[in-house]
Order: structure tokens, then sequence, then C-alpha cells
């Protein structure tokens, strides 16, 4: 259970994030086609997502920019952040915001005014390219041959530097190439393993240059309690960090949609039975829906929707296990016949994740915990049977 504790920590993290930072006075659009090209004269002034199999935008985006699909080409101006996940994607058009991409493919051949992180098997900032941020990446092979604003950080197996970056770079390669027409005007550090190959121009690096070499040895058997140490101190923080994530939400969901949640809760208490049978069948079944409905041209908006909306399930469902956990304890310790939210809340979150850290038992009980909130929230949205 302790994955499971790390990865909703995550997302709730995500999500907290995402709410802060979005402002709710923007609009929001989706559109689905499998060929999607938004005109250069169509104007765009609220933030959007689009999916399809080949999308090209050059129209100009005033919010952000979320895309899904196979072949992405951006030809607009965004003045928010571009947020993608496709097989290829190429960025021709100016962002002034952050650009976050997942990919296979990634070339951008435009300007990105803040910072620009990604994932992909093969990532080309071409000549005429900008980023004014920094970069971060995560990359099988790299060129960069463009105009690198501050720093540059990330990992792959092949890296080729031919631009010019302002400031620092952090490395953790394979191959790695300087060329003479590039230049680093802060400090090149980098890691490498001893099979590894460097060609760096000495002239391309104005700071210092600072080789690390990656050494696997056998472990000793004091590094191997200090290793013990270190894993029981961060299993103890994931799981800090869970409870306050947890009663965070928590909070929120009992000040912004208190009738329902006492209406989960509830349910928790009188079906402590089927709703984690509910749970565990809506667990199972999801998936194969979503398929089916991804598979349909017209059910396609809809499984991206349920998506967003299962993800969101799956991040709150033991938070309703929590409420009800500290419920009881509250009313047992304290005897009082209905305990106040928060206090619960409280109680609650730091019981389960004290729970969870036991081995075994703990992973048991928090897939019960899961699965009776998911249960409870899924009945919460059946109507209800005339007495």
């Amino acid at each position: 259970m302790k994955r499971i504790t790390k990865i909703i920590s995550v997302f709730l993290l995500g999500v907290v994030t995402f709410l802060v930072s979005t402002s709710p006075s923007l609009a929001f659009r989706f559109i689905s086609q499998d060929t999607l090209v938004l005109p250069k004269d169509q104007k765009i002034d609220e933030t959007i997502l689009v999916a399809g199999n080949e999308l090209t935008i050059d129209a100009d985006v005033a919010g952000d920019l979320f895309c899904l699909g196979q072949n992405i080409v951006i030809n607009g101006s965004v003045k928010g952040d571009v947020i993608c996940a496709g097989q290829n994607i190429k960025i021709n058009g100016v962002v002034d915001g952050d650009v976050r991409m997942a990919a296979q493919t990634i070339e951008l051949t435009g300007s990105v005014s803040r910072n620009f992180e990604v994932a992909a098997q093969n990532l080309t900032l071409s000549k005429d390219s900008s980023v004014k941020g920094d970069i971060l990446f995560g990359v099988q092979k790299v060129d960069l041959s463009g105009l690198m604003g501050r720093d540059l950080a990330g990992l792959g197996e092949n890296i080729s530097i031919s631009g010019s970056l302002f400031r620092n770079a952090l490395v953790s390669v394979n191959a790695l190439n300087i060329t003479d027409s590039a230049k680093i005007k802060g400090d090149l550090e980098y890691y490498m393993s001893q099979e590894g190959m460097s060609s760096i121009a000495a002239k391309s690096i104005v700071g210092q240059t600072k080789r690390h070499e990656i050494e696997i040895s056998e472990t000793s058997v004091p590094e191997k309690e200090q290793v013990k140490k270190a894993s029981a101190f961060a299993a103890f923080t994931a799981t800090l960090f869970g409870i306050i994530s947890f009663f965070i939400i928590a909070c929120v969901l009992i000040y912004f949609d208190k009738t329902r949640t006492e209406n989960i809760t509830k349910l928790i208490r009188s079906k402590p039975v089927i709703a984690p049978l509910v749970g565990l069948a809506v667990l199972v079944t999801f998936p194969v829906a979503f398929l089916l409905l991804l598979v349909s041209f017209v059910g396609m908006p809809l499984a991206f929707v349920l998506l967003l909306v299962y993800l969101i399930s799956l991040i709150v469902a033991s938070i309703y296990t929590s409420l009800v956990i500290g419920w009881y304890l509250l009313k047992t310790i304290k005897k009082e016949k209905a305990p106040h939210s928060i206090p619960s809340a409280l109680v609650g979150c730091a019981a389960l994740g004290i729970i969870i850290m036991i081995p075994v038992l703990g992973w048991l009980a928090g897939l019960v915990a899961l699965l009776t909130g998911l249960g409870a929230l899924f009945l919460s949205f059946l109507p209800e049977k005339d007495k």
C-alpha cells in the first residue's frame, strides 16, 4: 500500500496545484475530431482541449492549450501553457507560457517564453528555436541547436548541443557531443559511465566542466544499513505527506461539497459490505468501458470525460473512507453522537496513514479503503428508491 499512497499523494498534490494555479474566470472548450484543423482566422479566447488523430493548430489561443493525438502541429501563438501528449509533436508558433509534453518525437522550431519540460524518444530544438526559461527533459536522443535562455537539466542516451545556453547544464548521458558552434555560458556538469563517450569543444564552455563517472559496485554492510534507514525515513516521509494531502483534500470536500460528502459517508456506514464490492466492480469494468468508447468516434469525447472523472474518483475515494474511520474513532473515544467533520477527517486520515505502514495488513487495508470509498461514491450518483 505504500506505493498506492505515494501515487495518490502525487495525484492530490497535482490536483491542488491545478486548482490553485488555474483561474476560475477562464472558459473551457473541448473539441474532438479524427482530423482537426483550427484555422488561423478562428479566434479562441479560452482554455481549449483538443483530441484526435491529426491535429493542426493554426489559430491563436488566448488561454491554455491541452492536446491529445497522434500527430500534433502547433503553428499559432498560445498565451497560456501548452500540455500535450501524442506520437509526434511539433511547435512552429509562439508559446508565452510553459510547455509540458510527452511523445515519441518532439520538435521545436518556434519559441517558448517560459519553461520547457518534455519526455520523449527524440527531441529536437532547431537552429531558429528559442526557450527563455529552463529546459528539463528525459529523452533518448537529444539535438539542441537553438537558443536556451536559462538552465538545462536532463538525462538521455545521446545528447548533442550545438546551440547557445545562457546558464548551466547538468545531464546524465551515455554519449555527449558539444560542438564548436555551441556556447555554454555557465558550467557543464555531466554524469557518465566509464564506457561512455564524450566529445566536448573546450572553447564552447565558458564556465567549468565536471565529469562524474558512474560506478556500479557492491554495497557494503554499513552502506546497506544506511540504505535501510534512508528507506524507512523515506517511507515515513511519504506517509506523512499522504496524511497531510488527504486532510487538505478532505477539508476541501467538506467545505465545497458538504452535502454529497455526508451522503457518501452515510452510504459507507450503512453499506459496509456492498460498497467495497461495488467499488471492485467499478475498478475492473471501467478500463473495458473506456476502451470501448475510445474506439468509437462518437464516444471518444465521453471517454476522456469519464477518464477524468475516474481518476478524480480514485484520488478522493479513500478520503471518504478516512472520514468514516475518524467518525467511528471519535464516537468511541469521546462518546459523541455526531462528531464534527473536520476532526473526523484529521483523525481518520492519520489513522489510515498509520495502518497502511503495517506490512501486508496495511496494503490490504488501503485497498479496502479505496474500494469502499469508490463504491460509495458510485452509489451516491444512483437515484434513490421510492420509499
